[in-house]
């Protein structure tokens, strides 16, 4: 008589929840799906080549190509564009600027690529190991394709588009035994877009929680050679801003569940989807990260709470392209929500079965 084998599952940490629990999260779960189904989406489609931030990034870095500085382009095209120069968060800090005005456009649309590309395969690389079908196959299906969203031309203006980039294959690159790469181009990251930042708070949390307390000490230097560059950004920005300049309305306007979805859906190929597909995907793919057991996923997961946490707030929709940041590795979390929902499914029955056991 053959062996059956079982249905190949993908360990997580949903399977040794109480009954009362897993309920709650299966409850939650479908909350913020139905919150999702039912919310009118925001669309302001301002991730693409084209946009109205993308036009004004391309400018600057062409003056600072022909040998303008970096803030004397910001002030001159921030004010012929009319874009705010006041609070100095308004204005993006000056490295990627630096990096693409001696490169150029073309270079600089291939060295992107390349960065999805290896962000994609180090991800495959970390994951398949431990999956078996279908679950290897959908992993790298997933990473390919939320990765694919950024090899049109142009895409190369966007800040986020390389911070979330680059925190992706920084997730992939660490280990306990060699985080150091890791630790640089999460760092890269920061320095780029500092809505990055708060993956080196992650980071070292994460090696502290793990009594690693050398690699947390690496991870909190990061942190101040951000806060340090930062600092030292906004006063070169306060140096050029004038009380005539155009003051930011301000991030704080509540987005909501609406504005995550919004996010996820503008920055990725959800886009071209009805919007109930990302009402179902983002819930989803949260919650098989969330579930997955190790400190690959716990790290991941962190920063993805945090970010869609902080966005519940902070955030208009103007600033869509924010998703860029967690754009290539959100939707990842596909590939072990079935198992996910297996365990909550299972934990919820066990809790109902055993008053019949202890009746007995």
């Amino acid at each position: 008589m053959p062996t059956v084998r079982p249905t190949p599952r993908i360990p997580t940490r949903l399977a040794k929840l109480s009954s009362g629990t897993a309920l709650g999260v299966l409850l939650t779960l479908l909350l913020l799906i139905a919150a999702g189904l039912a919310l009118t989406p925001t669309t302001n489609p301002t991730g693409s080549p084209e946009g109205g931030d993308a036009s004004l990034y391309r400018q600057i870095t062409a003056r600072v190509a022909k040998g303008d500085s970096y803030y004397h382009a910001v002030a001159i095209e921030h004010r012929a564009s009319f874009y705010p120069l006041k609070p100095y968060t308004a204005v993006r800090p000056p490295v990627l600027t630096a990096i693409m005005s001696r490169i150029g456009p073309t270079a600089a649309d291939l060295l992107l690529r390349l960065l999805a590309i290896a962000a994609a395969a180090a991800t495959v690389i970390r994951l398949v190991p431990d999956l078996r079908a279908p679950f290897r196959e959908a992993t790298i299906l997933l990473a390919a394709t939320s990765a694919g969203a950024f090899v049109q031309a142009g895409m190369w203006v966007w800040h986020e588009v390389w911070a979330g980039l680059l925190i992706t294959l920084a997730l992939a690159c660490r280990t306990d035994k060699h985080w150091a790469a890791s630790l640089v181009l999460a760092l890269t990251a920061a320095l780029i877009r500092e809505l990055a930042f708060p993956f080196l708070v992650v980071m070292a949390g994460a090696a502290w929680f793990d009594g690693r307390k050398r690699e947390a000490y690496a991870w909190v230097g990061a942190c101040a050679i951000t806060l340090t560059a930062l600092a030292l950004h906004w006063s070169m920005v306060a140096g050029i801003a004038q009380a005539s300049d155009v003051t930011s309305p301000g991030w704080a306007t509540l987005g909501g569940w609406r504005f995550d979805l919004t996010l996820a859906r503008q920055s990725s190929l959800l886009i071209a989807l009805p919007a109930w597909v990302a009402a179902l995907v983002v819930p989803l793919a949260l919650l098989g990260w969330l579930a997955k057991a190790d400190g690959y996923a716990a790290r991941t997961s962190a920063i993805l709470v945090l970010w869609l946490g902080v966005f519940l707030i902070l955030g208009r929709p103007d600033n869509a392209y924010w998703g860029f940041l967690f754009a290539p590795i959100l939707p990842i979390g596909l590939a072990f929500a079935p198992s996910a929902l297996a365990d909550l499914i299972r934990a919820v029955r066990a809790g109902r079965r055993a008053p019949a056991f202890s009746a007995a």
